[in-house]
């Protein structure tokens, strides 16, 4: 696991031109038995296309919504790559999700990578004014949080202070 802004850093990142590119290599080793629930998952993990997009069954009603909602989404991303389409669209379903969350649930990490991703997957071409206003919204809910705590912590240690002086 690595942290995003950690990959792109320019300065001892893994970017090369603005681009990562990750390669994996899967072999099997010994087929064991055969298994009824080997075909049952070949279904599910069919891919259907949804706007030029290859997706998941089960994300199937969360990209037509996506879509339905925001119908230029896309109107500026030109990757034909089917894989890297799938991955950035992966990215923008994973960071809506993320931001559906109460900013207790999201850490400061958690934002900063937000943020990171919505600047990467905006550099791609999507168009996601709307997305940016929400974590806005949620970072500003989570620094007032925070700004909360602190007042709590400035007034115990006035009174920490108040009690040590009418000890001395």
């Amino acid at each position: 696991m690595l942290p995003l802004t950690k990959l792109l850093d320019v300065n001892g990142g893994f970017s090369v031109k603005g681009e990562v590119k990750i390669v994996a290599e899967v072999g099997v080793l010994e087929v064991v038995g055969k298994s009824d629930v080997l075909e049952e998952t070949s279904l599910l993990n069919e891919s259907i296309d949804v706007n030029g997009f290859q997706v998941l069954p089960s994300q199937v009603e969360s990209v037509k919504s996506l879509f339905e909602n925001h119908p230029d989404i896309a109107s500026k991303f030109r990757l034909k790559c089917t894989h890297l389409r799938t991955a950035y669209l992966n990215s923008i379903l994973n960071l809506t999700e993320s931001l559906c969350q109460s900013p207790e649930e999201l850490s400061n990490a958690d934002l900063a990578n937000a943020y990171s991703t919505l600047t990467c997957v905006t550099k791609a071409g999507f168009k996601l004014d709307w997305l940016e206003k929400k974590l806005k919204e949620v970072a500003e809910a989570r620094l007032q949080e925070i700004e909360e705590e602190l007042v709590d912590m400035k007034q115990k240690c006035v009174d920490k202070e108040a009690l040590l002086d009418s000890i001395r």
